[in-house]
């Protein structure tokens, strides 16, 4: 068996290790991206400044800009669709699963106790009227 001194301490570990891992993550993504923007970035101004202004082929130009910026645009999305799955993967996986002979506990958490209709009380009403109505 562990103290619970030992206890923490594994426990702060692995959320001090799991945080470190995330801050390292997102370095390596801001330095990825960074070198990603600026081969991007200077690959359309190679574009610009020797097909276009150069060469004065405005037309080519212009189309070779449009497809390279659908790659760029292409592999953003990927990369978006990709970190959505991650995300959402990364829920699902954080919420318990219930066991089989756990089945009873999904009824009886999410009971809402029922709320009185307007119509139930106009409905006695209506009653009362007609019990009235053959008295009389």
């Amino acid at each position: 068996m562990q103290s619970l001194g030992e206890q923490l301490s594994s426990g702060t570990h692995a959320k001090t290790t799991a945080e470190k891992r995330r801050k390292l993550d997102k370095l390596i993504q801001i330095i990825a991206g960074g070198t990603v923007s600026i081969f991007v970035v200077s690959v359309i101004w190679g574009i610009i400044y020797s097909i276009i202004i150069v060469k004065g082929e405005v037309f080519a130009g212009l189309i070779f800009l449009i497809v390279i910026l659908g790659l760029v645009l292409f592999a953003l999305l990927a990369l978006y669709r990709d970190s959505l799955l991650k995300r959402s993967t990364k829920r699902e996986n954080e919420q318990p699963m219930l066991q089989a002979n756990d089945t009873g506990k999904i009824l009886s958490e999410g009971r809402l106790d029922p709320l009185p209709s307007v119509t139930d009380r106009t409905t006695e009403l209506l009653r009362t009227e007609k019990k009235k109505g053959k008295t009389s």
